[in-house]
């Protein structure tokens, strides 16, 4: 299941066109290969991708869907063998593969993969397509002959679509210690957005988000050690000469950051395209941006996982991504930051 794909036909060993590839080649060992594609009814430049994308994969033999023109699916999953069950931010881009800071788990569970997989038969119904037929893989894909490195786990709950909220905000409210965020787009609202299909009931929220926000200023008082890492993305186009400054996340940063919660942008120079959560020994990871149409509305796939040793893979990725970026300060200014890079850049 993947949201962008992009084939690229002037870098033909680029990794997403290698994908394409490689599925073929299963093909032709015979295993069975379906593949749930976004169409999108706001971007159109993603659907011409995955359309293009789609037609690639089935010249190979592979089985394409793709979903209801509706609804965004978001989510990045890749089942194998019934058994290995990725769980990703990554798109199937040159970007995202290369260059982007993203987050992704391999899940070698098959009552994870079981789960991933009715989740998809689910998408395929909501799409007006049948479900996928019963599988039983006789051999099963083998981390230890992949050469991969694997971490006990206590438990490891998919948290898709509605079920991420609850699952977040009830490890907010137990934190003990410490959490963590990594986050591509973090937004408050303070009216519903015009795409939201929510009826608002007396004393509730306008957007889940907003309580998110709430427990994680909540926890801080609690002593809980909170930092949140947003990415700041400040480029200059090639095609214009013009810099570009992503500010969509500076809100939610300053409404922190008055709640006394340690607030950081990543590396100006490279996107963070990853969701992650940690709460103590908990990792979250997966494709649910911190927005109202991810948490409420969109088709969206995370993992929620207890495990110690795994946990400090990702709390050591968090410091990397905190050190390479910059503390934010009532005082910090995007907008400022990109017109003296603009200034420096003319001199």
């Amino acid at each position: 299941m993947a949201y962008q794909t992009f084939f690229y036909t002037d870098f033909p060993d680029s990794d997403s066109n290698l994908f394409i590839k490689e599925l073929g080649e299963a093909r032709k060992r015979g295993v069975q290969v379906w593949v749930l594609l976004e169409t999108s009814n706001w971007d159109e430049n993603v659907e011409a991708q995955n359309k293009e994308y789609g037609k690639r994969l089935e010249a190979e033999g592979v089985t394409v869907f793709f979903d209801k023109f509706d609804i965004t699916s978001h989510q990045k999953v890749a089942i194998v063998d019934d058994y290995a069950t990725v769980v990703a931010s990554n798109n199937w881009s040159h970007y995202s593969l290369w260059q982007n800071n993203e987050v992704a788990v391999i899940a070698w569970s098959a009552p994870v993969a079981k789960a991933f997989s009715d989740y998809m038969n689910e998408r395929l119904i909501e799409a007006g397509h049948q479900p996928l037929p019963p599988t039983s893989a006789v051999k099963k894909v083998d981390a230890k002959k992949l050469g991969y490195k694997t971490y006990p786990a206590q438990q490891m709950i998919p948290i898709p679509n509605r079920e991420y909220f609850p699952k977040v905000h009830e490890a907010f409210q137990n934190a003990q210690k410490r959490i963590r965020v990594l986050q591509r787009t973090a937004q408050y609202y303070t009216i519903l957005p015009s795409y939201s299909q929510k009826e608002l009931k007396p004393g509730e929220p306008v957007s889940q988000m907003n309580t998110l926000l709430k427990d994680l200023i909540e926890a801080k008082k609690r002593n809980v050690d909170v930092q949140v890492v947003l990415d700041a993305e400040m480029r200059k186009r090639k095609s214009t000469g013009d810099w570009k400054v992503d500010t969509a996340n500076e809100d939610f940063a300053m409404r922190l950051l008055a709640g006394d919660v340690a607030v950081f942008y990543d590396s100006l120079e490279t996107q963070t395209h990853a969701k992650m959560v940690m709460v103590d020994d908990w990792v979250v990871v997966g494709s649910t941006n911190w927005t109202h149409n991810a948490i409420e509305q969109g088709n969206e796939a995370s993992i929620m996982i207890q495990s110690k040793e795994l946990a400090q893979v990702y709390y050591q990725y968090f410091e990397d991504r905190k050190k390479e970026g910059i503390p934010v300060t009532p005082e910090t200014d995007l907008n400022a930051m990109k017109n003296k890079m603009e200034q420096e850049d003319k001199q």
